[in-house]
């Protein structure tokens, strides 16, 4: 400083020119967060199809559970249903035997002409023999036979609801005692309806007499299964 002279002023600081930057650093930070956001969203996804396929998994082995559960229930079911079945085919039996010792000796004739029927009617009272049903179709006749058990069973080859043969067929599996004769229409049925397991056959040009004495003949032992 030269004495008696004033200080020069200072010059003026020119401000730095503005480049529109973010501060040092902010942007780096900014980026840090995007990536990490990115990997906890892909963390979150693999979790989640994790989770799918474990529940699809799941459901399969319940599926697969539930299917050998019903088929193990059916099984059951199928072996009860056989036992039952064999037990009520044994009980009939016992019934039968029973009615046959202790009754008098009884028929049910099937048939839907109405004066042949009266006929052999007449002719078995005379021989001893009970008609306690008449009946003029087939579904009728399956029943009547298993609720009675009778000694003799006459039907024709043709009835409605059920043919004669169906008939037969179902009174040897439930009337094991009930001796069967059946009429026939022509001769070439006479085979199918003893096939079936009709005891005699007869046709339409047999007499009703001849028929009920052919019946009669059938009642040898009516303790013993036909």
């Amino acid at each position: 400083m030269v004495p008696g002279r004033d200080p020069a002023p200072a010059a003026p600081l020119e401000p730095s020119p503005d480049t529109g930057s973010a501060p040092s650093g902010t942007g780096r930070g900014r980026s840090d967060l995007d990536l990490a956001r990115q990997q906890l969203e892909a963390i979150d996804r693999w979790h989640e199809a994790r989770r799918g396929t474990q529940s699809a998994a799941d459901r399969a082995a319940a599926s697969r559970e539930a299917r050998m559960d019903l088929a193990r229930r059916l099984d059951v079911i199928r072996a009860e249903h056989r036992a039952i079945v064999a037990r009520t085919e044994a009980h009939l039996r016992v019934s039968a035997e029973l009615l046959h010792r202790v009754s008098p000796r009884r028929a049910i004739l099937v048939h839907r002409n109405a004066w042949f029927v009266d006929k052999v009617r007449a002719d078995l009272q005379r021989q001893s023999i009970e008609v306690v049903a008449s009946l003029t179709n087939g579904a009728e006749a399956v029943g009547a036979v298993v609720a009675e058990q009778p000694d003799l069973l006459l039907v024709e080859d043709s009835l409605p609801m059920m043919s004669g043969e169906d008939v037969v067929r179902e009174v040897r599996a439930f009337a094991p005692y009930t001796r069967i004769g059946a009429q026939v229409a022509y001769d070439n049925r006479i085979a199918a309806m003893l096939d079936a397991g009709a005891h005699s056959a007869y046709t339409r040009r047999v007499p009703p007499t001849d028929v009920a004495r052919g019946l009669a003949s059938l009642l040898q032992d009516v303790h013993q299964p036909a």
